[in-house]
């Protein structure tokens, strides 16, 4: 099943609107390349002409062509028999049998010139591809270019430099980068855990079916910890993902293990020894899939002095098994780690970990339970705060006399999983740490940490906050947390009363919360006076990377985006030094990323979102960071990808944990996605839906861009009562409803131009157009130049469309004369030569004279062209 890859489908596309050229698409074995092209080519308008290098031809035939590897021109032979095929060898002078006969025995004897050989040969293959392209378009196919004979990457060489005419697209495999003179290299990144999720057939981690089969009968389904670990094993490989589904997760596939240590059999006992040592070593990594192991521990375990230990690694270098990794060495892939560990025999395990535990203080507890030391694993864990391990273990084990009972490690270990971002886990903990105490300031606590989890799941805790409460009423801590849960909710008033109640008890978080409401009073200035001081005072990290995330999502607001972006950047740096990018970081992920989409920075703003997801962050954090990919696919013209985004933020968003705003999100995304594929019944039926179920007077940031859309569709002709607006972005959608229901269109446009946002001023713009004449064509030409720079696909229609329909210009006069511009309306009629002078009382010839002045004025190729063009772009 093909799954993701939408951006370098995207890049496909491109390269084949500006041919000619070439793409080379580098990926490891197994990583999709192949699939990648032949999704590509299975929706293009153009003959597709397939090729390749044969692995098991390279190495038989490598002897007998100098060590070259392969056939020679082998890669080209199957695409120049598809061009014959479809064409005929009479593209090419003398049928080519003065060169392609060389390689296409059935095109006839060879006549041969052996001083032009070659030359003729590279000759007849350029001609033939580009007369082919003459009648339409061509995609050449080049497989595997790392297994390619030297003359197959010589003709392709030739090929590249030479091709002038336009028509010809080549795109070449390698499993490594290789220098092709003109061709654009586009790599192929492994799946994230969403795309993964979906190539097994599930969606977001909720469960799948694996794609394989067991003894005839289908393995069972997939459920979300099975998924993680085929995302981790896997590492995104599509190849490994489908081996790892259909053997199971718990071991690596006999056949892919194979693959897995080919490079491994050729090496010597102490590179082998070494090798084992870095996978027992990287085995209980923090992160499992996280391989590396620093080059002292290698030294201390295997016992060799540096020369010695150097000599042992190059082997394994070489073999790319490992990779040299700032002071250590990380597996090229978690796979290759996990063969080599299942490969030990028990005691050699016993022994590298008991070894490694020595070596590793900070990972002794995981080496001794990975030895079978149950009463070492425990004292390790204890020591090092390691609370899952500590649970695990407790059972067996004599805990020391520290005053810690078992709901106080439950407790630490589920804020570990919440500094982790697994919110799921975290809350299993919190819920059975409840069960088991008694003291009500403990419950109080663990019911503030309880919500603070499902905040993360989209869950709302106003009930538990309240209950929380009534167990300590002069908890700081609880109070500023039911002040911040108000203010998401819309109950400014209650919540600023709770939120200075804390502050003044001591809460010093509670600043965040007094800063949202004031930047809702317009005050920005205070606001970010509120947010620096809240940094200054954070009682703990995620207090201050909240503060960072607050005052960047009210600069965005408030249409400060240059400065939401910068705040945004700084807080994901601490993110990333705290180490906590999974779970507040990808927060302010979110909050980087929108701003960034707000600016036009669509790329940018994917870039940011991509590494986002890519870390799995909670289901909360994930919803919104593809709230903004689906915007942006939305305003790029990626309309699938925007409704496949829909489809998946949507369970994720299903409680109202941040209140009117969080559940209005998607329904914004939905409207935005129905106007632009032009279902405006979809688009009435979700305007409906909102108008009759939500209290949009409640919501923060979503009411006026749905109102926007419910007017659109004609829903509403006026705000409902209590609808405030706050900020210049507010005041422009506020512009925008008005000029919907009938308003100026000229007042949209100036409210915009403050904002800076560039889609919707260009919106504006072309409405502006339609509805005053007089200044269309400027209007229309500043819309087609921000469409042109921001690579929107549908403002640009809509710009088209408003400039066919109002016979506006877009670009330049081609300087048509009188004559010139009546001749071509006839053509456009669709008159010919002898009709046109007909009617104008010419001669034939003078008229076929204007008919190619015409079209060379206009650059086009065909009268249909001329005529197309000048109604797109209001000529006539």
């Amino acid at each position: 099943m093909f799954v993701g890859r939408q951006k370098q489908l995207v890049a496909l596309a491109a390269a084949l609107e500006r041919t000619p050229g070439a793409v080379l698409v580098v990926g490891e074995a197994g990583i999709g390349k192949s699939a990648l092209v032949r999704e590509f080519a299975r929706g293009v308008d153009a003959l597709v002409a397939e090729g390749g290098a044969d692995p098991g031809t390279a190495l038989q035939t490598a002897a007998v062509h100098g060590g070259q590897g392969g056939m020679p021109y082998a890669v080209f032979v199957p695409v120049l028999r598809r061009l014959i095929r479809e064409y005929g060898a009479e593209l090419v002078p003398g049928g080519g049998r003065k060169g392609l006969a060389r390689l296409l025995p059935e095109l006839g004897e060879l006549e041969e010139h052996p001083e032009l050989g070659r030359a003729r040969l590279f000759e007849e293959v350029l001609l033939l591809v580009e007369r082919a392209a003459e009648r339409r378009p061509v995609v050449l196919v080049l497989e595997d270019l790392h297994w390619a004979d030297q003359a197959s990457r010589d003709l392709l060489v030739f090929l590249l430099r030479n091709l002038t005419r336009p028509g010809v697209l080549v795109i070449a495999t390698s499993r490594e980068p290789l220098r092709l003179p003109m061709a654009e290299v586009l790599k192929v990144p492994p799946l994230g855990r969403d795309e993964v999720a979906r190539m097994l057939g599930g969606t977001d981690g909720e469960q799948v079916t694996s794609l394989g089969r067991t003894d005839g009968e289908r393995v069972a389904p997939l459920g979300r910890a099975d998924l993680d670990r085929i995302v981790a094993r896997s590492e995104g490989n599509p190849l490994f993902v489908e081996a790892l589904a259909d053997a199971g997760t718990a071991t690596t596939p006999a056949s892919l293990r194979e693959l897995l240590l080919a490079g491994a059999e050729r090496l010597g006992r102490a590179s082998l020894d070494v090798l084992r040592i870095a996978a027992v070593s990287a085995s209980v990594s923090p992160s499992y899939g996280e391989s590396w192991t620093p080059h002292e521990v290698l030294r201390a375990v295997a016992g060799l002095d540096d020369l010695a230990l150097d000599e042992a690694l190059r082997p394994v270098v070489r073999a790319r098994l490992l990779l040299v990794d700032g002071d250590g060495y990380a597996f090229r892939h978690t796979l290759i780690r996990d063969a080599v560990y299942d490969d030990l025999l028990p005691g050699e395990r016993i022994r590298l970990h008991t070894r490694c535990a020595e070596a590793r203080p900070e990972l002794a507890a995981d080496h001794w339970y990975a030895a079978g030391d149950r009463r070492r694993a425990f004292e390790a864990a204890w020591r090092a705060g390691r609370w899952e391990r500590v649970l695990e273990l407790w059972d067996q084990s004599d805990p020391p006399d520290s005053g810690m009972d078992h709901a106080a490690v439950l407790e630490l270990a589920a804020k570990d999983a919440l500094h982790a971002g697994d919110a799921e886990r975290a809350e299993e903990l919190a819920s059975r740490a409840l069960d088991e105490v008694r003291d009500p300031l403990r419950a109080a606590h663990l019911l503030e940490l309880r919500v603070a989890i499902r905040d993360l799941l989209g869950e709302e805790g106003l009930a538990d906050l309240r209950e929380a409460i009534r167990l300590a009423p002069r908890e700081a801590r609880l109070i500023g947390a039911l002040a911040n849960t108000l203010a998401w909710n819309g109950q400014d008033a209650e919540a600023r009363a709770h939120a200075e109640d804390a502050l003044a008890l001591g809460d010093s978080r509670s600043l965040v919360t007094l800063a949202a409401l004031t930047a809702l009073e317009g005050d920005l200035a205070t606001a970010s006076r509120l947010h620096a001081e809240a940094r200054a005072a954070a009682p703990d990290d995620d207090t201050l990377l909240a503060a960072y995330a607050g005052e960047a999502d009210v600069l965005e607001a408030a249409g400060e985006h240059a400065k939401a972006e910068a705040v945004a950047r700084r807080g994901m740096a601490q993110a990333k030094r705290l180490g906590m990018a999974r779970s507040r970081g990808a927060h302010i992920a979110a909050n980087l990323a929108e701003p960034l989409a707000s600016l036009g920075r669509w790329k940018e703003a994917r870039e940011v979102i991509d590494a986002a997801l890519a870390l799995d962050p909670p289901p909360i954090h994930r919803a919104w960071l593809l709230m903004v990919l689906g915007t942006v696919a939305v305003r790029e013209g990626s309309l699938e990808e925007a409704a496949d985004v829909l489809d998946r933020a949507r369970p994720l968003m299903r409680g109202r944990s941040r209140g009117y705003d969080s559940c209005l999100e998607p329904d914004l995304l939905e409207g935005r996605l129905a106007v632009a594929s032009g279902d405006v019944a979809r688009a009435g039926r979700l305007a409906d839906h909102v108008l009759s179920a939500h209290d949009l007077t409640l919501s923060r940031r979503y009411a006026w861009p749905l109102l926007v859309i419910a007017a659109r569709t004609g829903r509403v002709r006026r705000a409902p009562e209590g609808m405030e607006t706050t900020g210049r972005v507010q005041e422009a959608y506020r512009a925008t409803f008005e000029a919907e229901c009938g308003g100026s269109w000229a007042a949209a446009v100036a409210a915009w131009r403050t904002v800076g946002q560039p889609y919707a001023l260009g919106q504006a713009l072309v409405r502006a157009a339609e509805q005053d004449p007089e200044p269309a064509r400027e209007l229309l030409r500043e819309a087609a130049a921000i469409a042109e720079r921001l690579g929107s696909a549908p403002l640009r229609q809509e710009v088209e469309a408003a400039a066919a329909s109002g016979r506006v210009r877009l670009t330049a006069e081609p300087g048509l004369s009188a004559r010139e511009l009546e001749v071509l309306e006839l053509v456009a009629e669709g008159l010919s030569n002898r009709q046109i002078a007909e009617r104008l009382f010419i001669s034939a010839r003078t008229s076929g004279v204007h008919v190619s002045n015409i079209m060379a004025k206009l650059g086009v190729a065909s009268r249909v062209e001329a005529a197309a063009l000048a109604r797109r772009t209001g000529l006539l």
